[in-house]
């Protein structure tokens, strides 16, 4: 009698073992697909979806006066919202950026300079010797997007900067 007891126990706990198995298997198979679209071909990655950019998504191509149209060859530019959240200089060109040197708060553009990947309305301020703080408005977005889940964009949005004249 001992002996079916013992066996018993053990057929009970093999029992809870796969039973535990198998809701553990049920609860994580969810989990291989989470970040992914419904859309995305299969490409053979599971888990988050990766986002990657091969460019900025805001580039000032050129800046002037909004008065005698003087051309700009470098901007302070500060102050920055992007979809209605302030962001540190930091922040901005934490992923990528291109002829930007971060001073303080301040980001120094050499033209034509770009940065930042989060696409949507971005503001912020743009101030120049001569020139007074000016704030600046776009749209950014990148016109090309490969992929569904990973994806990869391209292409960035380019923008004149006008600033008005001290004095004038």
């Amino acid at each position: 009698m001992t002996g079916n007891s013992a066996y018993r126990c053990t057929l009970v706990s093999d029992i809870d073992m796969k039973r535990c198995r198998s809701i553990l298997l049920i609860l994580c198979l969810p989990l291989v697909g989470i970040g992914c679209s419904e859309n995305s071909p299969d490409d053979g990655f599971a888990g988050p979806c990766v986002v990657t950019y091969g460019d900025e998504v805001l580039h000032i191509d050129e800046a002037s006066g909004s008065a005698t149209s003087a051309i700009i060859g470098q901007l302070e530019l500060s102050s920055f919202v992007v979809n209605g959240q302030v962001r540190t200089s930091e922040e901005v060109v934490a992923q990528r950026q291109s002829n930007v040197v971060l001073d303080g708060e301040l980001l120094r553009c050499t033209l034509p300079c770009s940065f930042g990947t989060e696409s949507g309305q971005w503001e912020f301020t743009a101030l120049a010797p001569g020139y007074l703080p000016t704030g600046q408005s776009a749209t950014a977005e990148y016109a090309t997007v490969s992929g569904g889940c990973p994806s990869f964009g391209t292409d960035g949005t380019h923008i004149s900067a006008v600033l008005d004249e001290a004095g004038g």
